[in-house]
């Protein structure tokens, strides 16, 4: 039996072929998976991603597709979309998230339970497995602070972690290192005492670019901040194609309607050699690649 003929037997799973990519990542770029499921269950997730084992099938998991660069020439692979695997519950004091639960939705949960510690992550564009595989954060709060527990599924069997065994650090974690796919995480937040003053959405909007923009493209260098470096280089605003750096703040990158992968490719290369020209500084994407560039 064929990758095809097995994902179409797989009950509470979504697939299609020649998935257009541009429609699932923020960036709204790139070309074509060739296949393509949506689980809505963690069984189907499983045999999804078994499938394309068995048949020596190049697979990637995706949340809400940000941080997340598809190449134009597509990917000749599944991708496993956990978009439909969302859902919180309180339970004896610890919030319970699904992996493709909206962060902005898990932070409107935590503070509709009278909990403080979420905010933050308000308007970080990304779903919570996405979030604590690469550790993502804003405004200093990192989704890793409040974590207590994180099941996993790594070589087809479950794995739970306590905090301490997530090997957390900037924009990494045990999950990133070995391959894992994170299912669902607890989390322990405090009562909050006094009403919440910050609106970080809105400082996320007045501060950073909003809409065609897959976040930070570059993670910080030690003792710097990327978006200094790369407006330092005189770089805000610079364009190529459809693709320019954002006037806004200098670490993201923003498209155009007509934008190609490659012009964004091809402005983080752009980006990487002037900054070193200038301050000798290696530039570290945080977006990832996918495909062949």
């Amino acid at each position: 039996m064929g990758i095809v003929e097995f994902l179409r037997q797989i009950p509470d799973i979504h697939f299609t072929e020649n998935e257009n990519m541009a429609e699932r990542t923020s960036l709204k770029v790139g070309g074509a998976a060739r296949y393509f499921v949506c689980p809505d269950s963690v069984y189907a997730l499983c045999r999804g991603i078994s499938a394309a084992k068995d048949a020596g099938v190049k697979y990637k998991i995706i949340g809400n597709g940000t941080n997340l660069l598809v190449s134009d020439k597509g990917f000749d692979g599944l991708i496993v979309c956990t978009k439909n695997l969302n859902g919180l519950l309180l339970d004896k004091g610890e919030v319970i998230a699904l992996c493709g639960t909206p962060l902005k939705r898990f932070a409107d949960f935590v503070c509709g339970t009278g909990r403080t510690g979420a905010e933050g992550l308000a308007g970080i564009p990304a779903s919570v497995g996405g979030a604590i595989y690469q550790n993502a954060g804003a405004f200093g709060f990192a989704i890793s602070d409040r974590i207590s527990e994180v099941t996993s599924i790594k070589d087809g069997k479950t794995v739970k972690r306590r905090k301490a065994d997530c090997r957390f650090g900037y924009r990494d974690s045990v999950f990133k290192r070995n391959g894992e796919f994170i299912v669902s995480a607890k989390f322990k937040f405090n009562k909050r005492k006094a009403p919440i003053n910050e609106d970080y959405c809105e400082l996320r909007k007045n501060s950073q670019p909003l809409g065609r923009t897959c976040g930070s493209v570059f993670l910080n260098p030690d003792g710097d901040f990327a978006g200094r470096l790369i407006e330092s280089a005189g770089l805000k605003g610079f364009k190529i194609g459809g693709a320019a750096v954002s006037e806004k703040h200098a670490n993201f990158i923003i498209t155009e309607q007509g934008a190609t992968a490659r012009d964004v490719y091809d402005l983080i290369e752009k980006i990487k050699n002037d900054v070193y020209a200038k301050f000798s500084v290696t530039l570290k994407e945080e977006v990832e690649y996918l495909g062949e560039f």
